[in-house]
């Protein structure tokens, strides 16, 4: 009986400390730093569809990643989506100008860690991991879609998963406080 407690414990933690969170819930707070100093804030972009992809600036799997990502970003920028890079290697500050150059990233790519990571995700801090790490925030800030690197099936057809997925999205309204903050405050008319 104790033997069956411990091995179902295992299984447990290990299921556990692979994925992240529960689907949908809301997207934690996220501001990071970029190379040049400024600082890149999720919650600047409530409102507009936003991809976080967390990655390692010299990972194949995400230089992969990055060339399927801005096709759709270039495309559906303007319909209100973003993209979000946290880059999570140690030499990340230098690595980030030159993969922005080879693979033609356009999107803001800041600096963050493992632990950036793992809190985001609400994964332990000692859970094993890969990378690309991708979330899809719809409109109300809400995560309705996490992507861990092992998973299989989103990655094995990743640009036709990740329109599918941002284009249902982006199909949804745009709740009424993100609109007003991006319309313009209109002018009274002129007195006569």
């Amino acid at each position: 009986m104790k033997r069956s407690v411990t091995l179902l414990a295992f299984a447990l933690s290990f299921a556990l400390a692979g994925w992240g969170g529960q689907i949908p819930r809301p997207a934690p707070a996220l501001t990071v730093p970029t190379p040049s100093g400024e600082k890149i804030n999720l919650a600047d972009h409530k409102g507009k569809v936003v991809l976080v992809k967390f990655f390692l600036t010299d990972c194949p799997h995400c230089q992969r990643s990055a060339g399927i990502i801005m096709p759709v970003y270039k495309e559906w920028k303007s319909r209100g989506m973003e993209v979000i890079g946290v880059a999570i290697n140690p030499d990340a500050k230098q690595g980030i100008p030159d993969f922005a150059r080879r693979f033609g990233v356009t999107y803001p790519m800041g600096m963050g860690d493992r632990l950036t990571l793992t809190s985001f995700a609400e994964l332990s801090a000692v859970a094993r991991f890969f990378v690309p790490y991708m979330f899809l925030i719809d409109r109300k800030g809400i995560i309705r879609f996490e992507h861990p690197g092992g998973d299989q099936v989103f990655y094995g057809n990743e640009a036709q998963n990740l329109r599918s997925e941002v284009d249902a999205l982006l199909k949804e309204p745009v709740p009424a406080s993100a609109a007003r903050k991006t319309t313009a405050p209109r002018k009274a008319p002129p007195k006569s």
